[in-house]
Formats: C-alpha cells, structure tokens, sequence
C-alpha cells in the first residue's frame, strides 16, 4: 500500500520547517556568493590556528602575544576548537558557522517558539524574518564572529528564560532543571563572545523573576533555575570572567580584533541597522511597522513582553554605540558594535509581531478590535521578502571573505611564514594610529590574540616603540629597533612604503627590507634578534640589569639558546662569572628558574625582560612558568561542563513529566 508513504510525502512537502531551511539555504548562497570557502577571514575575525594550536593556546598559561602575557586566554577559543573539532580544523568550522549563520538562526528562531499557540507558518514567517535582519547579515559580512553566535543562539536563550519565569504553581516539575542547564549552556556560549548581550539577558531574567508572580513549588524551581543560569555560566567560562572584571572594555567589544568602529545615528538604531557593510539602511525599519500594525490590530496583553525586550535591545544599543573605551589589545578609544542588542531588540519585536498570530483557546472566542484577516500575512510577507532582498542585495559585502586580509591581519610571503614558525621569533604589525601595535610569535596575529589582556606596562612600551618607528628619529627609532630586537622581533611589517623608507632611513645597519605582505605592506627585518633567549657576557650583562637601553650595534649581541619561551633547558659551558641568560619574555610573577636543579631567582634584564643570572662554572639551566592556578582552574571548568552537558539532556522520566 502506497498510501502511507505518500501521505508521509505530502506531510513533508507541506512542513513549514522545510521551506523555512530549504528557503533560507539559498538565500546564504546568494548573499555569500563572493565568499564560499572554508578558510574565510577579514574584518574582525583573524584567521584560527590549526586544532592542536588552538587547544595548546587555549591550555597555555602563558602567551607570546605582545611580548609575552599569563593573562586567560579568551572563553571563545575553547568554543572555536570545539567547533573545529568534527571538521580537523577551526578555521573549518567557524566558516561554517559564518556561512550557515542564516539558516541556523531561522531554525533557532522556529524551535524557541515552539511553546507558544501559534501556527507554524507563522513561526516560519517570522523566523525568516529574524535570519535576514541587517543586524545579522551585517556582522557576517564584517567578520563578526561574536554577532554570528549571539544571531544564532540568542532565541533559543530567551526562550529558555522565558520558561523559566512562566513556571507556575500548577506546571509540571519535571525537567526544570534540564531547560536551566541548557539554557546556562547556551548563555555561556553567548556571553564567550559578547559578553555584554550576556550580562542584558541575565538582568532581564533577575526583573522578570522579581515582577512575574509565582507561588508554591513553583516559585522554588524558579528561583533554583535562576540561581543556575546566573551561576553555571561563571563555572563555565572561568577563568575568563577575571578578564572581565580588570579589563570592562572587553564588556563593550565582546571578542574580535579590534577594528574601527562608529556610532550609528539614531534612524539607523530604529531600523535595526547596526552601520557598515552588509546591511541596508531603512529595511529593518519593517519590523518596527509590523511590530505597530500588530499591536494596531490584534492587541494582546502577552506583547508587552515582547515589546519590553525590545525596549531592552534598543536601550543597550544605545548605549553601546555611546560608550567609548580603549579596546583590550590597545589603539584609540572606539565605541561597542550595536549590532548584538539590536538582535535582541529584533527578537522582541518579531515575537509581538508573532503574537498577533495567537490562536484563542478552544470553545473561547477571540477577544479584541477584528480587522480583515489578510492584513497581517500580506504585511508579514511584503516585510519578509523585503528584508531577503535586503540581504541578498548588501550581504555579499564586507571584509570577510577567502581572500580577504583584514586591517591588522597580515600575510607574509612563505619564506617569512615559514621563518617565524622555524626560527620561534616575532613579528610587529604596525598599522595606522588608531589600530593597536600587534606583537606576536611564531606567526602573524591569529583568532584570539587581540582577546589576550597584554601587560600594562609591555603595552605601555609598545606604544612608545611604535611611536618612535612613526616618528623616524635618529636617536629614538635605532634604540626602538635595538628593544625589538632584544624581545625577538624579527619583522617589522608597516603600514605604506613612505614610513618604511623613513625607518631604514635613520635605522641604518639595523634593518633590512623584505619581500611585502599580500596587502602590499612593507616589510623590515629586524638584524640579529634574540630568538627566544640568549646567554649574554658579564659587561653587556651588568647594563642589562641596571636597566640601561639595549645596544644599537648589531654586533654586540648574546649567544643564542635553544629553545622558545616559556620553557628553556640548556647547558652552559664554564665561562666567566656574571653572566645572564636572557629571554624574550615580559617579566611577570609566575617565572621560575633553576641552575642544576636549585631554584634560583629570576631577575629583570633591559627593564623588562626575564633574565637569570649564570655562574662562572658549567651549569644546567631551566627557566619554566608556573600555571598551577590556572590548570586547577580548567579542571574546575571540565567539572561544571560535564556536569552541564549531562544535565541539559533531559531523562525519558523528565521528558514525560515536563511533556
């Protein structure tokens, strides 16, 4: 008998969900025609390191990011390696992510709603809607990872939270808690990557849990899933929110490198454009008329929520587009990216649109002003096809895309590349005055970096090294040059020819050119750099601990040895007494040293630089950095995670209670 099969057939073809994925689908291909590709980069996302390096820096205690940190590596770097993981490579998958942010989003935008009694072609329509608003498509286009995950996470979040308030006296108890552990999850992630969105959710979710009444067993289960959704996503990030609290900028640029930014005028905020590439102005505008006509039309007492977290989104746009701050990585003062809490501001009013759509209890009749019942679709669908026009128009512009170096992001011919990562030395990225000084090892900057809280005083330093390359004077750019090279830098890459012909100008000896970067930026090199640590005689050894500038000649330098931060082992043969083993490492609590196997302690060399003193006679000698606290720290954080994970899948006997 055919008929069951055909009758499945016709269920299929006539599920709203699969021409939701199959439309928004082709809608990605069409807006990111110009960017296919599985190695995409630009704007603010820096191109990931392979699986293992990213796993290795995420792990690390210490990072060779701007002379050397113990600060935490970002949260976002463990999700970016989890992501990477089926694929063998992040960059696999956050171009994924960024490719398919679109059609996820519409899924998450369908599944959140799923609660409420409305029809699913509704749902459908408003979930399109929500894939294809500017605030989305215009962080894509720029390279904002952080906008990505928060667009396509951020339903399913307030939807978590929202069952969380609703609980009632006579709801059912079972699976509270796996709705709270998934919800904290999904918070966690969001809050890796803008935590600003992050900290708006969870303030709303403290309001709501204090002015929505419950009572009984219910206002027990609310206030213990509160207290996991508050408390679970600290234990999952740690020990990233520390950077949170020492640093607060990173609250108002979530994680990203740092670009330019702007502050959007206020028309632009009502139509949830955020600035830039990949938005067009006034299309979002239809949302807020929808948002009207529904109200105008079918009033429900249930949109005031839905207009309340739009309320929410706008006022957090507001102020992000209005506080300025001094990124984590460094540069000018910039004002947070708008276009997170315009998504929420866009959830809040794509639901009130979804609320007109509410179907009345069966045996009641709807109650409220009755208008024609073609209004609302027609309007839903002009403001859905205009918004995929929208997209497919602008969404194809942008930094992001394979071939695409954004500002801050080099490429170095392979000689170079291959160099860096033989050699273990530096490379400075100097770009306009507004872009932070970029000091990495090993390779140019990579996702993460910018994310990694420099030392204050190695920043401070940077600073006034690049202001001296900019400045090109005989006196101050030799010396700036000689500090690179005591720190391992061995290129210099600048922002146009004119700066570089000025620097070799008055460098003389001490640089050479080399070939540009793939975006035809000069290149210098920096003449016998320490490679990662070198053995220095008594006489150069005393200047280096009184604090003196380093030495401008090139053929007064150290003996190399082996070896790169933050582990060295070597022997050193029998020699005169006063001598100093130096590394291209910021100095900072954490250093330990031995020689023959007792600890000594370590020293400060050219004012800044780990050093360790060596004896006359012949010695072993390791120099290590001490990361006890942060491994028990990742260990806490493996706990909470498996803990959360086999939380948030829910038992039969929890689906059965809460079904």
């Amino acid at each position: 008998d055919e008929r069951p099969v055909r009758a499945l057939v016709r269920a299929v073809l006539r599920s709203p969900a699969l021409w939701l994925a199959v439309g928004t689908v082709a809608l990605a291909l069409v807006v990111h025609r110009d960017r296919l590709g599985l190695d995409l980069s630009g704007g603010r996302l820096f191109p990931p390191d392979g699986l293992a390096a990213t796993w290795s820096s995420y792990l690390a205690g210490w990072h060779p990011t701007g002379g050397g940190s113990a600060a935490p590596a970002p949260a976002a770097l463990a999700v970016v390696g989890l992501l990477g993981a089926p694929f063998g490579s992040p960059a696999v998958g956050v171009s994924l992510l960024m490719l398919g942010a679109m059609p996820l989003a519409a899924l998450s935008g369908y599944l959140a709603t799923r609660n409420l009694p409305v029809g699913r072609w509704p749902r459908a329509a408003v979930a399109a809607a929500y894939a294809a608003v500017p605030a989305g498509t215009a962080g894509v286009a720029q390279g904002r990872l952080d906008v990505a995950v928060v667009h396509v996470l951020l339903p399913l979040v307030l939807a978590g939270t929202a069952g969380m308030l609703r609980a009632s006296a006579g709801s059912p108890g079972g699976g509270w808690l796996n709705r709270a552990a998934a919800t904290a999850l999904g918070l966690a992630v969001i809050g890796a990557f803008a935590p600003a969105v992050h900290l708006i959710v969870l303030g709303a979710a403290l309001v709501g849990f204090v002015v929505v009444p419950s009572r009984g067993a219910a206002t027990l289960r609310r206030a213990a899933s509160l207290f996991a959704v508050v408390l679970l996503p600290l234990g999952l990030l740690m020990p990233w929110p520390a950077v949170l609290v020492q640093r607060p900028s990173v609250v108002l640029h979530g994680v990203g490198a740092a670009v330019a930014e702007q502050t959007p005028q206020w028309w632009r905020l009502l139509t949830l454009d955020p600035g830039g590439p990949g938005g067009v102005p006034w299309l979002g505008g239809g949302l807020l008329l929808a948002a009207a006509i529904a109200v105008l039309v079918r009033p429900r007492a249930a949109m005031l929520l839905g207009l309340l977290v739009a309320l929410i989104g706008g006022g957090a746009a507001v102020a992000l587009g209005a506080i300025t701050a001094t990124p984590i990585a460094g540069g000018a003062a910039r004002p947070g990216f708008t276009g997170p809490a315009l998504l929420l501001a866009a959830c809040g009013l794509l639901v009130t649109v979804l609320l007109a759509f509410r179907t009345a209890p069966q045996g009641q009749a709807a109650t409220g002003p009755r208008a024609p019942g073609w209004v609302l679709p027609v309007v839903g669908c002009i403001a859905v096809a205009v918004l995929a026009a929208g997209a497919a128009l602008s969404g194809s512009a942008g930094q992001l895309g394979s071939d695409r170096p954004g500002s801050g992001s080099v490429r170095l011919v392979p000689a170079l590349t291959a160099e860096l990562a033989n050699t273990s030395t530096s490379v400075l990225v100097v770009g306009d005055e507004t872009e932070p000084a970029r000091l990495t090892r090993g390779r140019p900057a990579g996702f993460g970096d910018d994310d990694i809280a420099p030392l204050r005083a190695g920043a401070a330093r940077l600073d006034r090294i690049v202001t001296a390359l900019r400045a090109a004077e005989p006196g101050e750019t030799p010396a700036a040059i000689a500090q690179l090279a005591t720190s391992g830098v061995a290129f210099v890459v600048l922002p146009d020819r004119a700066d570089a012909r000025r620097v070799r100008a008055v460098a003389g000896a001490l640089t050479r050119q080399e070939a540009d970067t793939a975006d035809d930026r000069p290149v210098l090199r920096v003449l016998q750099p320490n490679t990662g640590a070198e053995l220095i005689g008594p006489r150069l050894a005393t200047e280096a601990r009184a604090g003196s500038a380093p030495p401008i000649d090139p053929d007064v330098h150290g003996v190399p040895v082996p070896g790169a931060p933050p582990s060295i082992a070597a022997d050193v043969a029998r020699g005169a007494d006063g001598r100093l083993m130096v590394l291209s490492a910021n100095a900072e609590p954490g250093w330990q040293a031995t020689v023959n196997g007792a600890a000594v302690p370590t020293v400060r060399a050219w004012g800044h630089l780990v050093a360790v003193p060596v004896p006359a006679e012949a010695v072993e000698v390791r120099i290590t950095f001490a990361d006890g606290v942060r491994s028990a720290l990742l260990l806490g954080q493996l706990a909470v995670t498996l803990f959360v994970l086999a939380t948030a899948v829910p038992s039969a006997a929890g689906r059965r209670a809460a079904g």
